[in-house]
């Protein structure tokens, strides 16, 4: 059964981070389909740890894009995104220990930690995003060597 669906509306304007979003959701719904349908420990620790590796190494690459990108929330985020890890980390580590039982608010919580942190924070650097692109797009623009070709030829008469 799907937990999540990914649909293009999630979609922040940035391919990598895009893509990996998407690559997200997909390793949800395995781990959510493996709880649901086998409570096969060992299989559920396995995804649950591919989950957990693949979100630090994708926070990692949306770090790197937004400061490229000149993002200003950048620390905010670097926050919320250290947040995030310490708190999946602490469900990972009590899950192997066997202090914690897979129940559908564990659920509930990687969903949420997933769609949340997309519409709320990831959405404030797609807006970034726009805002940047419109204005690099209606920027004047330099002159081409045709403009200043005939700009010479004019003052040359």
């Amino acid at each position: 059964m799907t937990l999540l669906s990914w649909s293009p509306e999630y979609s922040i304007g940035n391919d990598l981070v895009d893509s990996e979003h998407e690559h997200l959701f997909l390793l949800v719904n395995s781990f959510h389909s493996h709880w649901q349908e086998a409570h096969d420990r060992h299989t559920i620790a396995r995804l649950l740890t591919l989950l957990v590796a693949y979100a630090e190494t994708h926070f990692q690459h949306e770090e790197q894009v937004m400061e490229a990108a000149g993002f200003p929330d950048l620390e905010e985020h670097r926050q919320v995104h250290s947040r995030m890890v310490d708190t999946i980390f602490a469900l990972q580590q009590s899950f192997e220990d066997g202090s914690l039982r897979l129940e559908m608010e564990t659920m509930k919580f990687i969903k949420s930690w997933l769609l949340e942190h997309i519409l709320q924070a990831d959405y404030r650097f797609r807006d970034f995003l726009a805002k940047k692109k419109t204005v690099v797009e209606t920027a004047p623009q330099p002159p081409t060597a045709k403009a200043d070709e005939q700009s010479v030829e004019t003052t040359q008469q």
